[in-house]
C-alpha cells in the first residue's frame, strides 16, 4: 500500500503541469509577500515618506511607544490631554462645523509638527473610534467628548456594538434573537482592559492570508487529472482490470492526493507566515485582536487569530481537493475539472452581494471573502440553523469539512464503478 501512495504522488508531483502551475503560483506568492513588504509606506513627525524596513521600524516604534494595559484612568489622561491640545488652538464650534478637510487644513497650519504628530497619531484614532462618525478626524471627535464619556470608554465599545446589531448591517440582515444574544455573550467574554502594543508581523499575516486561495488553485491543477487523466490517456481500462485497481489503488490516490495538497499549503502558508513575521517581527503574539480593533467580538489574541484564518483556509484546501477528486472521477476533460473548481474559489469571491443579506452569507463562504480579516473577526457575519447560530469562522469549517468528508467517497465509489468504453 506505501508503495502505492509513493508512486501515485510521484505521478502527482512530476507531472508537467503540476511542476509549471504550482511552480509559477508559489513563485507568484514570493513576489506578493516581497511588494508587501516594500511598498510599507508610512510618514514621520516631520512629513518625510517613509517605505519598506525603514516604515516597518518607524510604525513598530510609534505602537510600543503607547504599548500597555489600557485602563480606565490610563485612558481618560491620555483623552483628556489630547482634548486639551485640540482645542489649545482651534475652537469647539467651529470644528463641530467643519468638514474633515477643511479641519485638517486648519490642524496643519495652527500646529507645529511636534503637536501634529499627536494629532495624528493612530493611537488616539483607536481610543477615539466609539466616538468618531465617518469622514471626522480624530480631534474633531475629540474636541466634542466630555468629561463623562472619556471615563466610559468600554461603555462606549459596547454601545457602539449593540448599536451595529441595531443597524441589521446596514438593513440587509435582520439579526435574530438568537443571534443578538450569540454575538452579545461573544462580546461580553472579551476581556477588559484591552492591552495596546505592537503585532505588525501578525496583523500582515491576517491581512494576506487570503493569497492562500492560489494555494487552493495549484492543488486543484494538480489534482485534476488524477482520475479524469486515466480516462484521457485510455490506461482507466487497465488499471481497473488489476488485482488492486478498485481498491488499494483508488484509496492511494486519494490519500496521496491529499498529502500533495497538505505539503503545498503547509509551503504557501511558510512563505506567507515566514515572510510576514521575518519582516514586521514576531512580537505582539499574546495581544488581543483588539489591539487592532476594538470592537472586535472575539476573546483571541493575535496568535490565535492567525491560528483559526490559517486553519480555515487548510479546511478549505482539503474541501476543494475532494470536490476536484470528485468531479475529476466523472469526467473525461481534465480542463472542465479545473474550471468548474477555479470558479468556486475565484469568482464567487467577485460576484457583487451589497445589499442582499442572504446573498452576502452565501458569498462570504468563499475564500476570498471569508478569509479577509474584517469578514473574519469583526463582521458579526452569522448563520442561524434553528436554535444553533454559527459565526463565519464556524461555518466554514463545517462546510468545506462536509464538502472533504463527502466528496472523497464520492470519488472513490465513481472511479471503482466506471464503466470502461
Amino acid at each position: 500500500m506505501f508503495d502505492l501512495i509513493v508512486f501515485e504522488l510521484k505521478k502527482i508531483v512530476c507531472r508537467r503541469t503540476t511542476v509549471v502551475a504550482c511552480g509559477v503560483l508559489l513563485a507568484l506568492i514570493c513576489f506578493i509577500m516581497a511588494l508587501n513588504v516594500l511598498q510599507t509606506k508610512t510618514v514621520t513627525n516631520s512629513d518625510e515618506i517613509l517605505s519598506g524596513f525603514d516604515a516597518i521600524a518607524y510604525n513598530r516604534d510609534a505602537a510600543n511607544a503607547h504599548a500597555g494595559e489600557l485602563t480606565a484612568e490610563r485612558i481618560v489622561d491620555d483623552l483628556t490631554a489630547y482634548r486639551d491640545l485640540t482645542l489649545s488652538k482651534m475652537d469647539v464650534q467651529e470644528l463641530a462645523t467643519m468638514s474633515d478637510a477643511a479641519a485638517y487644513s486648519l490642524m496643519t497650519q495652527a500646529f507645529a509638527p511636534e503637536e501634529r504628530a499627536v494629532l495624528t497619531d493612530s493611537y488616539y484614532s483607536y481610543l477615539l473610534a466609539p466616538w468618531r462618525a465617518p469622514g471626522q478626524e480624530s480631534y474633531q471627535a475629540a474636541a466634542l467628548l466630555t468629561d463623562e464619556q472619556i471615563a466610559n470608554f468600554y461603555s462606549e465599545v459596547d454601545r457602539w456594538f449593540q448599536d451595529s446589531l441595531d443597524d441589521n448591517m446596514g438593513g440587509s440582515w435582520r439579526y435574530s434573537d438568537s443571534e443578538r444574544a450569540f454575538w452579545t455573550d461573544m462580546q461580553q467574554r472579551v476581556g477588559e482592559p484591552y492591552e495596546y502594543g505592537y503585532a505588525g508581523g501578525w496583523e500582515d499575516i491576517l491581512n494576506c492570508v487570503a493569497f492562500l486561495m492560489f494555494a487552493m488553485l495549484g492543488v486543484c491543477v494538480a489534482l485534476a487529472p488524477v482520475f479524469s487523466g486515466e480516462y484521457q490517456e485510455r490506461t482507466d481500462a487497465v488499471l481497473l482490470a488489476s488485482r488492486h485497481g478498485r481498491g488499494r489503488l483508488v484509496v492511494a490516490k486519494v490519500v496521496a492526493s491529499f498529502i500533495f495538497s497538505t505539503a503545498y499549503f503547509a509551503l504557501y502558508a511558510a512563505v506567507i507566515c515566514g515572510v510576514a513575521l521575518v519582516a514586521f517581527g514576531a512580537e505582539g503574539a499574546s495581544l488581543p485582536v483588539q489591539a487592532m480593533t476594538a470592537f472586535i467580538p472575539y476573546d483571541l489574541t493575535m496568535a490565535q487569530a492567525v491560528g483559526i484564518a490559517v486553519g480555515i483556509a487548510y479546511v478549505m484546501t482539503l474541501g476543494f481537493a475532494g470536490l476536484t477528486l470528485a468531479i475529476s472521477s466523472r469526467t473525461k476533460s481534465t480542463l472542465a475539472v479545473f474550471a468548474i473548481v477555479a470558479a468556486l474559489i475565484l469568482v464567487s469571491g467577485m460576484v457583487p452581494s451589497a445589499g442582499s443579506g442572504i446573498l452576502m452569507r452565501i458569498l462570504y463562504l468563499a475564500p476570498a471573502n471569508a478569509l479577509a480579516p474584517q469578514p473574519l473577526l469583526d463582521m458579526c457575519m452569522s448563520y442561524p440553523l434553528g436554535p444553533v447560530v454559527l459565526d463565519l469562522q464556524g461555518a466554514c469549517w463545517v462546510l468545506y469539512g462536509v464538502i472533504a468528508l463527502a466528496c472523497v467517497p464520492l470519488a472513490v465509489i465513481s472511479f471503482r464503478r466506471h464503466q470502461v468504453a
